[in-house]
């Protein structure tokens, strides 16, 4: 059988371009950071090994580092455990001095929640967590705001 594309592979597009989109112009905005998007073994037909997240971010006005990792859902304010299976590694980045952040694009409302994966290991039932006590954000770059405000807002002066 011929490699072909996954039919997993655009799930989730939406709120992972606009991520994209978003850490492209943060990175210019100062010599000091850089972002990157990691391989995503779906697309890539599970033929290597998956990544911790999505994106990966580093900063050094403040020195900052971590992880990204954005789902989208359908659903209002619930995110099922299963699309976040890499909580462990999301959590282990953590301890080596890294901050790791879940974005949730909820697509029928098209708005944002971040949050942070002490959050999510500490909250939630054996099946999905409830998110409505985290605040909707319309836009992406105020999610990312009320995680670390002085990382994603900060300008080059």
């Amino acid at each position: 059988m011929a490699y072909g594309k996954s039919k997993f592979a655009d799930r989730g597009k939406v709120a992972e371009d606009a991520v994209k989109t978003y850490l492209a112009w943060w990175q210019l905005q100062s010599p000091y950071r850089e972002a990157n998007r990691l391989t995503d073994t779906k697309a890539a037909g599970r033929i290597i090994k998956a990544a911790a997240a999505d994106f990966e971010y580093f900063c050094g006005d403040p020195i900052r580092h971590g992880l990204i990792e954005v789902k989208e859902t359908e659903h209002e304010y619930r995110l099922a455990r299963y699309k976040v299976s890499q909580l462990a590694r999301l959590r282990k980045r953590e301890k080596c001095g890294g901050h790791s952040y879940v974005l949730v694009y909820h697509s029928t409302i098209n708005c944002w929640r971040a949050a942070t994966t002490e959050y999510l290991a500490t909250t939630g039932d054996k099946g999905s967590w409830n998110l409505s006590d985290l605040p909707l954000f319309a836009i992406l770059e105020h999610a990312l705001y009320a995680l670390d405000r002085g990382v994603w807002e900060r300008r080059n002066s």
